[in-house]
């Protein structure tokens, strides 16, 4: 089966606009407007790369000896180089500079002797040099222009060869082959049809490996969901975001004319119009220009390479960052143009514009280890007899005392997660889970004077959402009687929920075929509520106690971090509020029953992206619930809102401290 590398050469001249920068390389053509219209500069304040990140560019080959990328070429140092020997037993012979798996040997340079003239206007063999340009060139190094990071790991593998085209066979092997040598992400700039089997396994492979692989769209004008590529198309049927799919937009934010569409297909968009960048550099073969001052490259070729670029980057800063981690900073920081039409919008652009400033800057800030749970605190409507204490998961002992938290401080330090619980007997209990010395979860039972009642052990380890109560089975019309114990996992597993007795005995567990990125469970009326992310979209579901699904709905205008289900109108229906989660814009979005938005609440301006919680209470004795947003920063305050999202009040009540998660819980007055 034949594969195809699509890209247009056109003739223009470089325009070097003027910027006013903080960190300025000193390379002579480094300005253009893509990086311009995707806070390259701007990102440069967070990090200018890393050698230690490795960038695998599988394609027809990029000069490895250019003046401008030599200096950040990946060479595999468990090799000695000529010596005839595989040294390092990974089945290629002195693969030192990366491999050719079209010719079979270890020279995955373009060979450009005997060139034609009609050869060299077409610049086909140039096509793995742009690309590595764009991620990698060598900045500030005053040469040519300036890569999205000036440092980094190039490896150099072919597949195709200067005529643009080959074998899935290549691509598949050179995949397994960069996974296994140590990539951190793959770039991948070549789009073909037939049989992609073994392909879809090697995408795989990379994914649970933890390696990301970016892959062009193609230029000729498909629509995907109905005519499909690869691999830009090689994860539609595993359920996760494996491989991000890049369309291409010009200038004018319009997407390109060339740049293949489909929401199944394509997640983000990035400029591939008039891109600059290395050129295939050999003067005794009449190729004089090391760069292309003179000459735009188009194709969404060129759009893929900003995409692995800003994961490099990323990674140069957060290298213990997981896929998800990394997709959601991605995804929650790009522009994306409001619209009407949500599906047409994501057919051409996916989730929108990378904006790879607004991704360094929102990780700035914040911890290489995963996201933790967030809190579910459920209400109800005789909350209005109970008062709101907030408890911090890591306030000092003081500060919980300050905080009337008077007895049994141990308790609440180290909280997790917290969820509030209303028995037959109509009495509350506040429930919290946290970690305990073996690092497995312990959840803890508060009466309403939050008097420690019970601690049960929990044989898992890890991060989780949790919920408590009485689960219905949809064929019995009463409550259960036994209450369960539930755990989400907040980490990417192929179990959606876990759910144990009173006791700490495992009963059940929700499992599926394919992962998810994160779930957050809420019990409601007997029921579960479940919700969960897979790429860039929100997939709710309610379940009863045999895990069959009632009712469901997804939704992509949210990554949710938190789900509750109230009647907040008092028409009988319960209404789903979804919380956006930790490096999304602060969201809280409302949905009927059927799925569709009722109104939605933007609770801290855009620029904060550090993660919230919420409860409903009655937080000023006015008969009437509100919610509590309490935010994982002390330098945003609390903030109180009617349900409808009229503000309150707010207050900072642990500031100056690192109280990192607060909890809303409940006592009785």
């Amino acid at each position: 089966m034949k594969i195809f590398s699509y890209f247009l050469l056109v003739l223009g001249v470089l325009c070097i606009p003027v910027f006013a920068l903080a960190k300025t390389p000193n390379d002579p053509y480094f300005a253009q407007w893509s990086f311009e219209h995707t806070g390259v500069y701007k990102a440069w304040d967070y990090s200018t790369g890393s050698k230690d990140v490795v960038v695998a560019i599988i394609d027809n080959g990029f000069d490895s000896f250019h003046p401008d990328l030599r200096d950040n070429l990946w060479v595999n140092n468990a090799e000695i180089p000529n010596n005839n020997i595989d040294d390092d037993n990974n089945g290629y012979v002195d693969d030192y500079y990366g491999w050719n798996f079209l010719d079979h040997n270890n020279n995955p340079r373009p060979n450009v002797d005997n060139l034609t003239a009609s050869q060299k206007e077409d610049g086909v063999f140039n096509h793995a040099t742009v690309i590595a340009g764009i991620i990698g060139a060598k900045g500030n190094n005053g040469l040519d222009g300036a890569g999205i990071n000036w440092n980094v790991s190039l490896m150099n593998l072919k597949v195709i060869g200067n005529d643009g085209s080959g074998d899935f066979g290549p691509l598949v092997n050179a995949i397994y082959y960069a996974v296994d040598n140590g990539a951190d992400v793959i770039n991948i700039s070549v789009v073909g049809d037939g049989d992609e089997g073994p392909l879809q396994k090697a995408v795989d492979y990379a994914y649970k490996n933890g390696v990301f692989v970016v892959a062009a769209a193609g230029n000729n004008r498909l629509a995907l969901n109905y005519s499909p590529q690869y691999p830009v198309c090689s994860d539609v049927s595993s359920g996760n975001n494996e491989v991000l799919g890049v369309s291409a937009i010009e200038e004018s934010h319009h997407l390109a004319i060339f740049s293949n569409i489909g929401s199944n297909c394509i997640d983000i968009t990035a400029p591939g119009v008039d891109i600059h960048s290395t050129l295939r550099f050999s003067p005794t073969n009449g190729l004089a220009d090391s760069y292309s001052v003179n000459k735009g490259w188009n194709g969404t070729s060129f759009s893929a390479p900003f995409v692995t670029g800003a994961i490099a980057l990323i990674k140069s800063v957060k290298p213990n960052f997981t896929n998800e981690q990394i997709i959601n900073t991605i995804f929650s920081t790009v522009h994306h143009t409001p619209n009407d039409d949500e599906k047409t919008y994501a057919d051409l652009f996916g989730v929108g514009l990378l904006q790879i400033d607004k991704a360094m800057a929102s990780i700035s800030n914040i911890s290489d280890i995963q996201t933790p749970a967030q809190e579910n605190v459920p209400v109800d409507s005789t909350l209005e007899k109970m008062s709101v204490v907030l408890v911090s998961s890591n306030l000092s002992k003081k500060e919980l005392v300050a905080n009337k938290i008077q007895e049994n401080i141990s308790d609440f330090v180290g909280i997790e997660d917290a969820f509030l619980l209303q028995d037959f007997d109509g009495n509350f209990q506040n429930i919290t889970l946290s970690t305990d010395s073996d690092h497995k979860k312990m959840v803890k039972f508060f009466d309403d004077k939050l008097s420690l009642l019970n601690k049960i052990k929990i044989n898992l380890e890890g991060d989780y959402d949790l919920a408590v109560g009485y689960i219905n089975d949809s064929k019995n019309i009463n409550y259960s009687k036994d209450l369960k114990i539930v755990l989400a996992p907040k980490f990417s597993s192929n179990i959606y929920l876990y759910v144990f007795d009173i006791n700490g005995n495992l009963v059940n567990t929700y499992k599926k075929d394919s992962s998810h990125d994160g779930v957050s469970v809420y019990i409601g009326d007997g029921y579960l509520d479940v919700a969960y992310v897979k790429g860039y979209k929100t997939y709710v579901e309610i379940l009863d106690s045999n895990f069959v699904v009632l009712n469901s709905f997804e939704t992509n205008k949210i990554l949710v971090g938190q789900i509750m289900s109230l009647d907040l109108d008092r028409d009988g229906n319960n209404e789903y509020i979804l919380a956006s989660r930790k490096n999304s814009s602060a969201w809280i979005r409302v949905f009927s029953s059927d799925g569709i938005e009722s109104y939605n609440i933007n609770v801290y301006p855009s620029s904060y992206r550090k993660g919230f919680n919420f409860a409903v209470a009655d937080y000023d004795l006015d008969g009437n619930l509100d919610f509590v947003f309490t935010p994982k920063d002390s330098e945003t305050p609390l903030r109180v809102m009617t349900l409808s999202g009229n503000f309150l009040n707010e207050s900072y009540p642990f500031a100056g401290a690192n109280y990192g998660q607060v909890f809303t819980m409940l006592t009785q007055k």
